[in-house]
């Protein structure tokens, strides 16, 4: 019973140590982590959105304000050029006129009248003489005062409004003309109430001013063709006061509120007629840019006209420019979130990538060593081929020396006789025999020569200059030096060369050519019964004269995969230690040094090869000579 209880009594904590142990596992030691990440996983989140967000806002503001900008200087652009036609027009129209009132002063009738204002029949017949030239010049009004301001006479005399009998000497263009001869004015008419430009001239006789002649410009023609354009036009006079106006509403309105003075100033000459001159109200936003009382935005050009006393202004609504901005803007917006889409596309992409690494992580680790041991066998492989290098090269040394001694043999053995011969004819007083001997003895010395320095056309390129080398004396000089092998192997050369035949080339090289050729003629015909080798050498003449050298043997075939690689070098078909393979390599690295070419090709009757060199301009020019 004792040993029970106590087993009951640590049940309990058996049961609690075992719940804390459970509570300590390394399992829920890691899950909290995971749940304590949520919440800056969601931060993360969220500024990487609100980061997106902002990027979208600032790529769609930017693509407004360059549009918008844009815009507004095409706007520009095009309202400077609008502007200098319009201003050329208007300034065209004022030049027109200026002439019309100093032609009055050629009227003797005029000065008559200013002579004599009351005269009533004077008056009528000078009103008639303004009313016909009024007619022809086009002018809204043209008429002549006297000095004192009075109108004596005008084209309109007939017409309700005319200022016959009106002083206008409080009008600035009158006391202009007396003051300085000439007077300019734009004003409502005070009869009329019609707005015109005015042009004064101070009628002169015998120096005394008698009078002032003054024509009247509708301008009004203008405001019609204006209303008539997607742009408004003001014009500006030098108060900046719009004296012409595209809008009913603008017209007589300045641009800013008037100071006093100048308030005074109109009162006086009355230039704007009943209108309160209340100012448009206009708000610059910008240089360039204003926001009228309707809340109309509109880009700003100017130009100067009348000598830079007025200014026509052209305004451009700046809404359509608006809205394309806008448009631009939204695009700009869209395409930087199709660029953040890829941008996520492409990291998404790079973390497939880097979980599909890692995946492979034991593939790759077996491919490392496979790869290692492919290294090793490939450094052994390499070192095999060092080693067969370096065996060839000693063979082509063997090779290139016996070959030298097979070559020295004969000219050292005829230089022997030779000198034995010339001993012999010596002493017994045969001059001339022994002369002949010697002199085989240099041509010899000299073969001996150029033998010795073919062995630099293996190392070295050849810098010396190309000359006019004959062909028949080049083949001549290589048959001699193979002329013990055509000799011993029974064969027989056959040469067919046209006379006085010469190419461009370096003497002791064209040789070299020709011998390696020959030579592995005589090589192709030691196992035939009938040896025979036939050398031609003729002109082609084409676009370029060229030289046709053919050297033939009665040979075996070549086999044809030997034939695509003949010129390459190691390429032979001889026995192993009776040839390396170079010969025809050298071959064809001379014919191209010189500007030519070889070939090589199967006959029915065994193989050819065939020399193409440029010919000798001295040869051409000799051979059409005869």
């Amino acid at each position: 019973m004792l040993e029970l209880s106590s087993v009951m009594a640590d049940a309990p904590r058996f049961v609690l140590v075992h719940k804390m142990t459970e509570l300590s596992s390394p399992v829920n030691i890691k899950r909290s982590p995971e749940v304590s990440s949520v919440a800056p996983s969601s931060i993360r989140w969220l500024v990487r959105g609100t980061a997106a967000l902002a990027l979208v806002a600032g790529a769609s503001w930017l693509g407004y304000a360059v549009a918008f900008q844009r815009g507004l200087d095409h706007l520009h652009v095009a309202a400077q050029q609008r502007l200098a036609m319009e201003a050329a027009r208007l300034d065209g129209h004022l030049s027109r006129f200026e002439y019309l009132p100093s032609l009055l002063e050629t009227s003797p009738s005029v000065f008559r009248l200013l002579a004599a204002p009351a005269d009533a029949a004077l008056q009528h017949s000078v009103s008639l003489y303004l009313k016909s030239i009024n007619l022809l010049a086009g002018a809204d009004n043209l008429y002549v005062l006297g000095v004192s301001g009075d109108t004596l006479a005008a084209a309109d005399f007939e017409e309700p409004g005319t200022p016959v009998g009106q002083n206008l000497s409080y009008r600035p263009y009158v006391s202009e003309a007396l003051a300085k001869g000439r007077g300019a004015f734009f004003g409502v008419g005070i009869t009329s109430a019609r707005a015109g430009y005015y042009l004064s001239y101070a009628l002169k006789e015998g120096g005394a001013t008698r009078g002032v002649a003054t024509v009247k410009v509708n301008l009004d023609s203008f405001e019609r063709a204006w209303r008539d354009i997607d742009s408004d036009i003001i014009l500006l006079d030098e108060r900046q006061v719009a004296i012409l106006a595209s809008r009913d509403g603008w017209r007589y309105r300045p641009m800013a509120p008037l100071s006093a003075q100048m308030r005074d100033e109109i009162s006086r000459s009355k230039p704007y007629g009943n209108h309160d001159l209340t100012p448009l109200g206009w708000t610059v936003v910008a240089r360039s840019r204003v926001t009228t009382e309707s809340g109309t935005a509109y880009t700003v050009s100017e130009f100067p006209i009348n000598r830079g006393l007025w200014k026509l202004v052209l305004l451009d609504d700046e809404a359509p420019t608006r809205q394309t901005a806008l448009v631009i803007g939204g695009m700009s917006g869209l395409a930087s979130m199709v660029a953040l889409l890829a941008a996520g596309l492409v990291l998404q992409r790079r973390r497939e990538i880097r979980q599909r690494l890692a995946n492979q992580a034991a593939l790759q680790a077996a491919h490392d060593m496979l790869e290692t041991r492919v290294q090793e066998r490939t450094a052994e492989l390499r070192a095999a081929q060092d080693e067969l290098v370096h065996a060839g090269k000693l063979a082509a040394l063997g090779q290139m020396s016996a070959g030298i001694v097979h070559e020295l043999n004969q000219p050292l053995a005829a230089l022997q006789t030779a000198a034995d011969n010339a001993i012999s004819y010596v002493d017994r007083g045969s001059i001339g025999d022994a002369r002949g001997n010697l002199t085989r003895i240099g041509e010899l010395v000299r073969r001996l020569g150029r033998l010795t320095s073919q062995l630099r056309v293996f190392a070295y390129k050849s810098s010396s200059p190309l000359d006019t080398v004959s062909v028949e004396h080049a083949m001549a000089e290589s048959l001699k030096i193979l002329a013990g092998r055509v000799k011993d192997g029974g064969v027989d050369v056959v040469t067919g060369i046209d006379a006085d035949l010469c190419v461009l080339a370096d003497q002791t090289r064209l040789e070299q050519l020709f011998c390696n050729i020959v030579a592995n003629a005589l090589d192709a015909v030691e196992s035939v019964e009938r040896k025979s080798i036939l050398i031609r050498a003729t002109r082609e003449l084409g676009q370029a004269a060229r030289c046709r050298i053919a050297i033939s043997n009665s040979g075996p075939a070549i086999a044809s995969d030997v034939l695509q690689r003949m010129f390459e070098p190691f390429v032979t078909t001889k026995p192993a230690g009776k040839g390396l393979g170079l010969g025809l390599m050298l071959s064809n690295h001379i014919a191209r040094s010189f500007g030519g070419e070889l070939h090589a090709r199967n006959l029915p009757d065994g193989a050819e090869f065939v020399v193409i060199l440029p010919l000798a301009e001295m040869t051409e020019a000799a051979s059409h000579g005869r």
